[in-house]
């Protein structure tokens, strides 16, 4: 596969402004519902679903570094 450095920098701009943003509005819910996981069984589908989004900027790095043309996404 081609590395294409314009693909690199649409997804730095993507890290910076919508990934890093979302991550760590979601880590700090994620944080407290964490405890709630063992009480009651809906909790773990929410904290699943919100830790996708908080591991979503690794994904953003992986593409940078790669220069890929797929667009990471946290689903």
């Amino acid at each position: 596969m081609a590395r294409n450095p314009i693909m690199g920098l649409i997804w730095l701009a993507l890290l910076i402004f919508l990934a890093w943003p979302i991550a760590a509005a979601c880590a700090g819910v994620w944080l407290v519902l964490m405890p709630f996981e063992g009480c009651f069984r809906f909790v773990r589908d929410i904290t699943d679903f919100l830790e996708k989004i908080i591991t979503w900027p690794r994904d953003c790095g992986r593409a940078i570094g790669d220069c890929s043309t797929r667009c990471p996404t946290p689903f």
